[in-house]
């Protein structure tokens, strides 16, 4: 039962801190629509901060993308050259081989 007064208590708090708010956009003595206008104006700012960053984070996956697509393929090459080298060992292991039991 105290618990629950004192979230009753709490919340009424709250509400008044919230309101007072309010009324402090009214008491200032600035029009509305002045604060309204700097509302706008930060959202707009903000906005456009974080479209940049969205955009500078997109450039660099795609950066990030090229790189490893680049990776890839030289790893491609590299693979294929150490199979070329791996062949041209095994033939000559095996005709040395079979000189050597001639």
């Amino acid at each position: 039962m105290e618990t629950s007064i004192k979230l009753l208590k709490d919340q009424e708090v709250d509400q008044k801190n919230q309101a007072s708010g309010y009324e402090t956009l009214l008491r200032d003595g600035i029009p509305l629509n002045e604060h309204f206008l700097a509302l706008k104006n930060k959202f707009n700012n903000e906005q456009k901060e974080l479209k940049a960053r969205i955009q500078n984070a997109k450039d660099d996956i795609e950066r990030d993308e090229a790189s490893n697509e680049n990776k890839r393929h030289r790893i491609e090459v590299m693979q294929n050259d150490f199979r070329k080298i791996q062949n041209r060992f095994e033939e000559n292991k095996d005709r040395s081989m079979s000189e050597n039991f001639k």
